[in-house]
């Protein structure tokens, strides 16, 4: 179902003539650099066609040839590849013979150099077999350099552009040509045609993706962009170990996909994983991808839905104005969200290795999905000061869990996306995690009270306000605005405190209420007795309106009570705020 509805993606992509992807047979691949050759197959020069625009140079990203996964083996690329492929140029530390090398290390340093040669002929070979072929004269002066070049005619300047450039990978361009020869039509048509050729009939199978009996897929194509995962890439498909094999199948063909499905997956995937794609986030250790599946709706859908759960990555002001407004009106059944019929799609990828998990696939139309993200910001309202951000994004709210990002426990970002995008109970750790934060650093903020009311309201049904409730009945909460009040009149008395009753008690206060506010009582006495005549009655009657309330202070306060006590206390504070805001004004 996965691999399948990516597949979909990736033709509807390929066959809107406003949209490209890589045809397949083709991927996108960082070059750093090119060998620029002679109509007689000469070296003419090595050039640097990297991107200077920024602070350092970058390598381009061009599409080119796809061959595969290469992995530990020699296997060469069809017209780009590592210097050490296209001009069997060997690094410069192989050269270099240290004083104190061992005969075991002088071995190994010998294989790598040995090794180049191997890679070089391989290429060599590979490339002169398709002389026959292609027969345009731009492919002919490639044969003739393969079939006259000499790794050790690289001259100093050369050697020293290669190691300069590093590990980049290069392509070919014939001198007073501005087209790559990989981008010469023919060559393009050529490449195309011999990837739907079979090159082995023992590996043609049933597709589980496409249903079609095809050549079926060794190794898959990697995935790049998953936060964690290796730089060189993961595979969601991927056999290794005899183990894992079964009737005989070796590798990939124990779960056979064809190699244009596998393709179209992993090129797609690629695509949503680039930065700037607007189609990928980061929750947690969870990195997911989501698309729509039609495309005349597609780019407001996902710009909503994005929106919804990481407003952070919008620049423009004014549309993340417009996206937020509109939320406001769905959460509120004063308009209906598009993408009604349209099916949405959400896939959460987490590292493993050299392999990707699947840590969730949710699917629905984009209208639900994009109704219950309005709801889950709605549930997230509460009173807040004027430099508070007025929709959280997932990732602030898993920052309210730990001191430091690395501490935020595993799986707590996919469950909490999962929760939203499903309108399932939000994740119980979630709310046990930010009270025990709450209680290591004794403050409450806009966000942690935010997700506590929602955590509250949507699990436990308490219905809490967005504002100050004194009508509310349980305890709890009115021991959180006694808590506020005592304080309160604790930085009255003594202005310029560098700490409160907040910094020593408030754990003990929302916890084991019993065993602190008898005290908490007698200090205030003392402090509201300090207090000029106005304030010290506008004190007294607050405080007997809260006592008012309250039979008794209780040994023990539970989980969702000790979230009611720290929203009671945010609700008091952010009230006294708010009025001292408007006298002011």
């Amino acid at each position: 179902m996965i691999l399948q509805k990516l597949c979909e993606y990736y033709d509807r992509i390929a066959a809107d003539p406003e949209q490209s992807i890589a045809a397949v047979g083709f991927a996108p691949q960082k070059i750093g650099f090119e060998v620029v050759i002679e109509s007689d197959g000469s070296l003419h020069a090595l050039q640097d066609i990297r991107d200077t625009s920024g602070r350092k140079p970058a390598n381009r990203i061009i599409e080119l040839p796809y061959g595969g996964k290469r992995a530990n083996a020699i296997a060469p690329m069809f017209l780009w590849d590592k210097a050490e492929y296209l001009l069997g140029w060997v690094p410069p530390e192989l050269k270099v013979e240290p004083d104190s090398e061992s005969e075991k290390d002088k071995e190994k340093r010998q294989k790598k150099i040995d090794r180049v040669g191997l890679c070089f002929r391989a290429a060599q070979e590979f490339h002169i077999g398709f002389a026959e072929e292609l027969l345009m004269p731009e492919y002919q002066s490639l044969v003739a350099f393969w079939k006259n070049w000499k790794p050790d005619s690289l001259t100093e300047e050369q050697l020293q552009f290669l190691a300069d450039i590093g590990t980049g990978f290069g392509v070919f361009r014939i001198r007073k040509s501005t087209n790559f020869l990989h981008d010469i039509p023919a060559v393009q048509e050529f490449w195309a045609q011999s990837q739907t050729v079979a090159e082995d009939s023992d590996t043609d199978g049933f597709c589980l993706v496409s249903g079609s009996n095809t050549t079926l897929a060794r190794l898959h194509p990697v995935v790049k962009g998953i936060a964690g995962a290796q730089s060189a890439g993961a595979s969601i498909v991927s056999f290794n170990d005899d183990a894992f094999t079964s009737y005989g199948k070796e590798q990939s063909f124990n779960a056979p996909i064809g190699e244009s499905s596998a393709f179209k997956y992993a090129t797609v995937l690629n695509r949503m994983l680039e930065r700037d794609s607007g189609r990928r986030l980061r929750i947690g250790d969870t990195t997911c991808v989501f698309w729509a599946d039609q495309s005349t709706e597609a780019e407001e859908i996902e710009d909503i839905f994005a929106f919804g759960l990481d407003n952070d990555q919008f620049e423009d002001e004014t549309r993340a104005n417009e996206i937020g407004a509109m939320l406001s009106r769905i959460a509120q059944g004063e308009a209906e969200p598009p993408g009604a019929g349209t099916g949405f799609y959400v896939l959460g990828l987490s590292p493993n290795a050299a392999r990707l998990s699947i840590r969730f696939w949710i699917s629905g139309t984009a209208g639900e999905l994009i109704e219950r993200v309005a709801q889950h910001q709605a549930r997230l309202e509460i009173a807040k000061g004027p430099k508070d951000k007025t929709f959280l994004p997932l990732w602030l709210i898993l920052a309210q869990t730990a001191r430091e990002s690395k501490e935020i426990q595993p799986l707590l970002g996919g469950a909490l996306l999962r929760s939203v995008l499903t309108g399932g109970r939000y994740p119980e750790s979630l709310l046990s995690a930010i009270i025990r934060r709450i209680r290591a650093e004794r403050e409450i903020r806009h966000p942690k009270a935010a997700i506590i009311k929602a955590i509250l309201n949507h699990n436990h049904q308490k219905e809490i306000s967005v504002m100050l409730d004194i009508e509310r009945a349980e305890p709890s909460y009115h021991l959180g605005r006694l808590f506020a009040s005592l304080e309160r009149a604790q930085e009255d008395a003594l202005p310029g405190l560098n700490a409160t009753i907040k910094d020593r008690y408030f754990g003990a206060a929302s916890s084991t209420p019993s065993s602190v506010f008898p005290r908490l009582i007698r200090m205030s006495q003392h402090h509201v007795g300090k207090l000029e005549a106005g304030k010290k009655v506008v004190a007294e009657k607050r405080l007997q309106e809260i006592m008012g309330r309250l039979d008794a202070f209780p040994p023990h306060l539970g989980l969702a009570d000790q979230g009611l006590f720290a929203i009671g206390y945010y609700h008091q504070r952010q009230d006294f705020f708010t009025k001292k805001s408007k006298k002011e004004d």
